[in-house]
């Protein structure tokens, strides 16, 4: 996507917004049809790759009316998005908008395509805003008690906020979002102090997906388990940063 141009990049955002296909299947489309976006879009439905788009809810066209960017009308951008979360009662810096994000597969942040969005919640059952609230309390709940839900966001939330373009993402973002999300899953409120202070003032690098993906599981598997550190294998197929922060934790 980097190498794409700026009517190129706003193609693919077109065509994500009308499909709800990844950006990924969008380049190729557009790629193979002269990025003549009416074209791709046609291709891509009459391909099979894809069903046609179900019958739109009018509630949702409405709702989605009502929060639309007016500058880019097939996609709710940063101030609508901002309003559709307060009016669902939701914090703004509450994990659950990262569970939603993920239901209704956001691509980036402050970003709901239209066909995502009205595809997403159709998924849910929900099409009003009470209806929604409802839903986001079942999210809640499903971070809270179910961990492989938890799992699937929080390896959702490293491309979701990860700026465009990049391959890792910048460490002050990954300690925000570790803190917003990973602070209750460490055995206590002391070793994941001693990991933020280990990555800001010892490692001092950008996070990669490798590590930002495999944190969760050296935090559940190691850390969590019976036998704590002790478990720990430096011979497995652990990022370099985990046999540091094991030779850190035991100075």
């Amino acid at each position: 996507m980097s190498s794409l141009t700026s009517a190129q990049r706003n193609a693919v955002n077109q065509f994500v917004a009308a499909t709800g296909a990844t950006s990924r299947s969008a380049a190729t489309y557009l790629r193979s049809n002269a990025w003549n976006l009416e074209r791709a879009v046609d291709d891509y439905y009459n391909s099979g790759v894809a069903a046609p788009p179900k019958k739109e809810s009018k509630a949702l066209v409405e709702l989605f009316e009502k929060y639309k960017d007016p500058e880019e009308p097939s996609t709710i951008g940063i101030d609508g998005t901002i309003n559709y979360i307060q009016d669902l009662g939701v914090a703004l810096e509450d994990p659950v908008v990262l569970a939603l994000a993920y239901k209704l597969d956001a691509p980036t942040m402050g970003q709901f395509p239209k066909q995502r969005f009205i595809k997403g919640w159709q998924s849910m059952n929900a099409d009003t805003i009470p209806k929604m609230k409802k839903s986001i309390e079942s999210l809640s709940a499903d971070l809270e008690n179910d961990p492989a839900f938890f799992k699937e966001v929080y390896k959702f939330t490293f491309g979701f906020v990860r700026p465009q373009g990049q391959r890792v993402l910048p460490l002050d973002s990954a300690v925000e979002y570790w803190n917003l999300l990973l602070e209750d899953k460490f055995p206590n409120e002391d070793v994941f102090s001693k990991w933020i202070t280990f990555v800001t003032e010892e490692h001092r690098k950008a996070v990669p997906k490798d590590t930002w993906n495999m944190l969760l599981d050296f935090v559940v598997n190691v850390l969590g388990s019976e036998d704590g550190l002790e478990s720990y294998d430096a011979e497995g197929a652990w990022p370099s940063i985990f046999d540091e922060f094991v030779a850190y934790l035991r100075r």
